[in-house]
């Protein structure tokens, strides 16, 4: 009896294991594969890589990752990772070093990309301030950024590039030291 309880935990186990982890509070990550995150809290990933997508309510940080689609509600810190699904953010956006490969939907009226490169459009929704959109150090948008809502700004540097159309927006050059 004990032998087919321990076989039955067991199985539950790794048939638990495949699925999404659901973590309420903090959800903390390291260097590992996961099927999927959904967390409800802060979250923090660092050399993570996350084969199905990523749903974080609450602030995330995430450092080293390689993410399918991801949607964030609160603000979203990314250093040096790969984004390669849709990603969609209502809070504000500090990307460094970061390949976002099928787009960028944004709610805010605070952007930043540095090092950061976005495969596709990118949509910023802003009711309540005009959006800024900072673009510094080599970044690169392939497609179009559309500001819904308010009328938005693009902060360039000289070595950053919108490769699409600007729709309800304006740009301004910015002189900024790269290193």
């Amino acid at each position: 009896m004990k032998k087919i309880i321990f076989f039955l935990m067991a199985t539950m186990a790794g048939t638990l294991s495949a699925h999404a982890y659901t973590g309420f509070g903090i959800c903390n990550y390291g260097k590992e594969i996961v099927p999927a995150v959904i967390c409800y809290g802060p979250a923090v990933l660092k050399g993570t890589t996350v084969v199905g997508g990523m749903k974080v309510a609450g602030p995330l940080k995430a450092i080293n990752v390689m993410s399918g689609p991801i949607a964030v509600t609160g603000s979203a810190d990314l250093q040096n990772s790969k984004i390669k699904g849709p990603a969609t953010i209502t809070g504000s956006l500090k990307a460094t070093g970061v390949s976002f490969q099928q787009g960028l939907v944004i709610t805010t009226d605070d952007i930043l990309l540095t090092h950061s490169t976005v495969i596709g459009s990118v949509t910023v929704n802003s009711q309540t301030k005009k959006p800024y959109l900072k673009m510094e150090c080599g970044s690169t948008i392939s497609g179009s950024v559309t500001f819904g809502g308010m009328a938005g700004v693009i902060q360039i540097t000289d070595d950053s590039i919108v490769q699409g159309k600007v729709i309800n927006g304006s740009m301004e050059f910015v002189k900024k030291k790269c290193s």
